[in-house]
């Protein structure tokens, strides 16, 4: 069994193997992952953030006196 070390970034699930290994392309490997220290604020900013929503107000009444009071 061989074994090499490299670094990486992950591309969503894909970790893309450098090409100066072409012998472990197409090949059954065992992998082995070690990731540094990750701050919350960083794990926080990788979720997903809701930039639009859409409302339907085809059946909704506005009146404008009302939501003057308000």
């Amino acid at each position: 069994m061989r074994t090499i070390k490299f670094k990486t970034h992950a591309k969503g699930r894909i970790i893309e193997i450098p090409e100066e290994y072409p012998e472990f392309a197409s090949r059954h490997l065992k992998v082995k992952i070690s990731v540094d220290d990750v701050s919350s604020a960083t794990c926080a900013s990788t979720r997903k953030k809701m930039t639009s929503m859409v409302l339907n107000t085809r059946n909704f009444k506005f009146d404008r006196q009302e939501a003057n009071q308000r």
